[in-house]
């Protein structure tokens, strides 16, 4: 089993089986936080050996590679594939576990969250297997995917969770790459002086954050994987946008005083679109590190 602190790999062949099959799912922090996983499904290893004895025993010259990436940027998979992959296709989405990924030919790229202790990594998990493959293997391939696992120390009913916030985390880096190319060009950021609820201000459920946000960066904007705001009042105002229409009112205030239980990307800027806040509000307590901080917390 090949493990390179500066570059891991991890390759599930017939010559490592021995190894593999005798771990656990491991993780730790280098000094500089990156991480290395030492071990990735011991379980589906055994499904391994069991789908292919042969590969097990040392018959079949191929190989599955798992390379585990730090993105600390926070980017999607696709993002990540194209900033960093110098040859490339056509790459298909998908998803592993209800991770996002793209599929290249051979190659798999999963964007998913490793939680460790309190605080919340994402990393770029890189799913290949060699050229000139057995059918076998590329079923196995196929066959790994689908029962892959990840996050196995967290709770069921929190998993679901972490997935809605690695997708935030990646939405939000969008969206920041986007402002800082509309900044590149304009000197500012956008000021949204009409076109929206309220100037300088939009959120992801309202018509302005495609119509007028979107708009203005040239991007069709990543929405919250929820995307919905908590209960507003019922007289007057849209269950949808919270927006008194008769009055011109928000049921609440932006970007700090969404109703409660929200689930939306709020952006705010001042009137000479100098700075910005970007913000959503996360459905689990770990701590991501990323820059964007919870709406709540802003003011």
């Amino acid at each position: 089993m090949s493990v390179r602190n500066e570059n891991p790999d991890y390759f599930i062949s017939a010559a490592d089986y021995g190894i593999i099959k005798t771990l656990n799912l491991a993780y730790m922090e280098k000094p500089r936080g990156q991480l290395i996983v030492y071990a990735v499904l011991a379980g589906l290893v055994l499904f391994l050996a069991a789908a292919s004895p042969s590969l097990a025993a040392g018959a079949s010259p191929d190989a599955i590679a798992i390379r585990v990436v730090p993105n600390s940027s926070h980017q999607s998979p696709l993002e990540w594939y194209k900033a960093n992959v110098k040859l490339q296709g056509s790459p298909q989405n998908l998803n592993v576990d209800g991770y996002e990924a793209v599929r290249d030919g051979r190659t798999v790229y999963v964007n998913a969250a490793n939680v460790s202790g309190s605080k919340l990594y994402t990393n770029i998990y890189i799913i290949s297997y060699n050229q000139e493959a057995e059918t076998r293997t590329i079923d196995i391939f196929g066959q790994l995917l689908a029962h892959w696992k990840f996050n196995v120390n967290v709770l069921t009913g929190e998993k679901d969770k972490v997935r809605n916030d690695t997708r935030r985390l990646s939405g939000l880096a969008r969206i920041k790459a986007a402002l800082e190319k509309y900044k590149e060009k304009q000197g500012r950021y956008p000021v949204l002086s009409a076109g929206s609820y309220q100037a300088g201000k939009t959120i992801s459920v309202w018509p302005s954050w495609q119509a007028t946000l979107g708009a203005d960066l040239s991007a069709n904007l990543p929405l919250d994987p929820i995307n919905k705001l908590g209960p507003c009042p019922a007289l007057g105002y849209d269950a949808q946008t919270c927006w008194n229409q008769v009055e011109k009112k928000f049921a609440g205030s932006l970007p700090g005083g969404l109703p409660a239980g929200s689930r939306v990307f709020v952006y705010s800027t001042d009137p000479a679109g100098a700075s910005y806040v970007l913000c959503a509000d996360y459905e689990t307590a770990f701590i991501n590190e990323s820059g964007f901080a919870a709406c709540s917390g802003q003011q």
